[in-house]
């Protein structure tokens, strides 16, 4: 199963590249195109800069599609799981209720999980468990799409770079051939520093998009898992107000 989820990430992400640099495809030869885009002209230096912004926007492109396949309320919360929980507290079973929890952990059962274990310490060291909890989940999310957050700022940065280093090499070979240069002799170098800022913003501007709307999307699953949480630890506030 995860060699298959790895090649269809991969695929897909190869896809995406393409699609990507689809309007170049259309202005160059495909070997022309190539070389540009692995900055062979510009020597090992230039490939290597190039090959590590092609591997960040294979990253981004398969990091984007697992989280839209993951990142789902339905996905991390099923509706299964919330009715089956809800039964239990709504049944005065809070020590089914808990076993449950412990047996299908998720988002939501850890958060009621934490309140439910500490039944016997009163309603505010529950509410102050479960808040502690439901914040921890919302950091477990926002770390999962962290990675499009640093690729994104990697790769103008890693842009940047070899956009500086080509224009450095251009200027020390147009100083040392002096008059006898010609427009060959710098071509390479030039190459370099303009197709690493295309690959670089290539990298940048759909990642900054993606994680805008992941983060979104976490927020927005964060507020629905608390909202049913809250909803939950409102019954188990009768319940330890009737024993009290």
């Amino acid at each position: 199963m995860m060699h298959r989820r790895a090649t269809f990430f991969l695929s897909a992400a190869i896809a995406g590249l393409t699609l990507c640099f689809a309007p170049t495809l259309s202005a160059a030869a495909p070997d022309t195109l190539l070389e540009k885009i692995l900055g062979t002209s510009s020597g090992a230096f230039g490939v290597t800069i190039q090959v590590i912004l092609l591997l960040l926007s294979i990253f981004m492109v398969g990091w984007t599609i697992e989280c839209f396949i993951n990142m789902r309320r339905d996905k991390l919360v099923p509706p299964d799981v919330i009715a089956t929980l809800q039964g239990y507290i709504d049944e005065g079973d809070l020590e089914g209720a808990l076993q449950y929890c412990e047996a299908a952990p998720n988002m939501l059962t850890r958060t009621i999980a934490a309140p439910l274990s500490r039944m016997h310490n009163g309603l505010d060291a529950m509410a102050q468990a479960m808040e502690q909890q439901l914040s921890v989940e919302a950091g477990k999310l926002a770390t999962h799409i962290s990675p499009l957050s640093l690729v994104t700022a990697l790769g103008p940065m890693m842009g940047l770079f070899g956009t500086v280093s080509g224009m450095v090499m251009a200027f020390d070979e147009m100083a040392l051939k002096g008059e006898n240069m010609s427009p060959g002799d710098v071509a390479g170098s030039i190459g370099l520093a303009l197709m690493s800022t295309v690959v670089g913003l290539v990298v940048a501007i759909p990642g900054m998009t993606f994680f805008w709307i992941f983060s979104n999307r976490v927020s927005g699953i964060a507020e629905d898992i608390g909202q049913v949480a809250d909803e939950m630890f409102d019954t188990l506030r009768g319940y330890v107000q009737q024993e009290g």
